[in-house]
């Protein structure tokens, strides 16, 4: 009875999507690409770019980070000091300073790895928001049924990978 059912749901469902399945296959033959999404992000003139300025970005932050860093250094120094003689409260305060400036120098340090992780986030979805504007319009020009990302494929003849197209049309439009 059980498999009777099952059955007649799995027959009902084929003549629903029989309809839809027609006229598909009446526009022409099937037409399947590949892309490999990490090759474009790495040899894309667009993702080039992008690492520049957040190489860039990571330059002036470090800079920043070393100089703040020789600061609590030479604070560091300065309490390890033999020769400095400072009182008991003056030293504490020494101490409380470098401690605080420490944790300061911490936060800054996560701060800054946050917003540029945002930054590379931020690039990389704007990249792969137009690269996939560029495949839509090969889907359309060239009548591709479908492209896929080789990374979500087993496998795949080299004549259906069309990366080297999507590049080309990739730099051409910016």
């Amino acid at each position: 009875m059980r498999e009777t059912v099952k059955l007649v749901i799995v027959l009902a469902a084929l003549l629903l999507l029989l309809p839809a399945w027609g006229p598909a296959r009446a526009a022409g033959p099937v037409k399947i690409g590949i892309i490999d999404l990490p090759r474009i992000m790495r040899d894309a003139q667009a993702a080039k770019d992008a690492r520049g300025v957040l190489a860039k970005e990571l330059e002036s932050r470090r800079a920043q980070l070393m100089a703040k860093d020789k600061e609590l250094k030479a604070m560091d120094g300065e309490l390890k000091n033999p020769q400095l003689k400072l009182s008991e409260a003056a030293r504490k305060e020494k101490t409380e300073k470098l401690a605080r400036e420490i944790k300061e120098f911490r936060r800054l340090d996560a701060d800054f790895g946050e917003e540029l992780k945002k930054k590379e986030v931020e690039l990389t979805q704007k990249i792969i928001g137009e690269i996939r504007g560029i495949v839509q319009s090969l889907i359309k020009n060239e009548k591709y049924t479908l492209i896929l990302e080789k990374g979500g494929v087993f496998g795949s003849d080299e004549a259906v990978d069309v990366t080297e197209r999507v590049l080309r049309l990739y730099d051409r439009q910016r």
